[in-house]
């Protein structure tokens, strides 16, 4: 397997998570074209942003994650807001990982109790994090397969099902619902560091490598959202896959199921292995805490009942993943100017497409409060 397989394979791995699941969902609330709507344009911008972050990664030395970037751009309060948009951002998906991967193990299996599942997958997964970024970019590059592999199962025995006047028509009230869903499913840059780390011998693959990754969910968020919306219409559930269970065989529903017992235990994964880090590399805690520190507050919370998937992945992906696209920004002008490294690539934004990622970042910040 090539680095460069490998470092696009933990990048699509990462994206393709928990949120997937929730995207035929707002489409089914907004309508079919406002949702694809959303998908490409923050499709688009989220690969402009992740582009800008391998850049900024390029010109800084040392092996950071966006915690050291913010201090050593931003300074004090660059620090500070960088650990809170990283860990909220991150503690809300691996929250979002925990509610959901119990219910489609349960699912999967056809018995067992969700809630006991999900703890038995988070002790599963713990462990493997300790065997850091070796494994887990290994079991990226198999994931990925098996991922996009059911994803055109589903497309293929599911379109035949598929009643197309679902596609027509909007409902404008809901129009502000998918912005944080669907940039919840967008967000991967927390690896862009681990890439860079897989690619460090050949750091002029890393500006194809975020495309590809970047691109790859962008297409398989479209393919799976019109064949699930496709099929169940406005009965679509807030997972996707349950309310498949009315329109096709039991055997297909338990291949979605998979899909996100795999997607979600990948992201996991690396999202737990980079939380690690950031506790290891950036605050000098030991391997044990910083362990400890990654993986016990969501999970804590799990067990104390949070069970919202919807309302976790769109105020995440809204709020804490906006804040993250500012601070990347922010730093991007002064790694500019002050980088001490020559990049492998560089992007020369002009000043007024900077000024329109920071404005969409900051009004998207709201958009899980209103409603037309």
């Amino acid at each position: 397997m090539s680095k460069t397989f490998r470092a696009t394979a933990i990048l699509v791995g990462t994206t393709i998570g928990a949120g997937i699941f929730g995207i035929p969902y707002v489409i089914s609330k907004v309508g079919f074209l406002p949702g694809i709507f959303y998908i490409l344009t923050l499709g688009l911008l989220t690969l402009l942003l992740n582009l800008v972050y391998g850049e900024i990664i390029l010109r800084t030395p040392g092996d950071h994650q966006l915690t050291g970037y913010g201090k050593i751009y931003l300074r004090k309060t660059g620090r500070i807001l960088a650990v809170l948009s990283l860990f909220l951002t991150i503690y809300g998906a691996l929250l979002a990982y925990l509610i959901k991967v119990g219910e489609f193990l349960s699912l999967f299996l056809g018995f067992g109790n969700p809630y006991l599942l999900s703890i038995l997958f988070f002790i599963f997964v713990t462990i493997a994090i300790v065997f850091g970024l070796r494994t887990i970019s290994f079991l990226e590059g198999l994931i990925v397969f098996l991922l996009v592999g059911l994803v055109f199962l589903l497309t293929i025995f599911g379109f035949g099902k598929i009643d197309f006047s679902n596609f027509s028509g909007a409902n404008l009230s809901f129009l502000f619902l998918p912005y944080g869903v669907i940039l919840f499913a967008l967000s991967g840059s927390s690896v862009i560091p681990e890439m860079e780390e897989i690619l460090r011998e050949k750091p002029q693959n890393l500006r194809k490598s975020i495309i590809v990754g970047t691109l790859i969910p962008i297409f398989v968020y479209i393919l799976f959202a019109s064949v699930v919306f496709g099929i169940s219409g406005s009965l679509t559930s807030n997972d996707a896959i349950s309310g498949l269970r009315f329109f096709l065989p039991s055997w297909i529903v338990m291949f979605g199921a998979l899909l996100g017992i795999f997607s979600m235990g990948s992201s996991y994964l690396s999202l737990g292995y980079v939380l690690r880090e950031v506790w290891y590399r950036d605050f000098k805690l030991s391997k044990a805490a910083s362990l400890a520190f990654a993986c016990i507050p969501s999970f804590v919370l799990f067990l104390l009942g949070a069970k919202n998937f919807i309302g976790i992945i769109g105020i995440s992906g809204a709020v804490f993943g906006g804040l993250n696209g500012i601070l990347i920004v922010s730093i991007y002008e002064k790694a500019i100017k002050k980088g001490r490294k020559k990049p492998a690539y560089s992007l020369n934004i002009p000043k007024i497409l900077i000024i329109i990622l920071f404005l969409i970042f900051c009004l998207g910040m709201i958009s899980p409060f209103l409603k037309l």
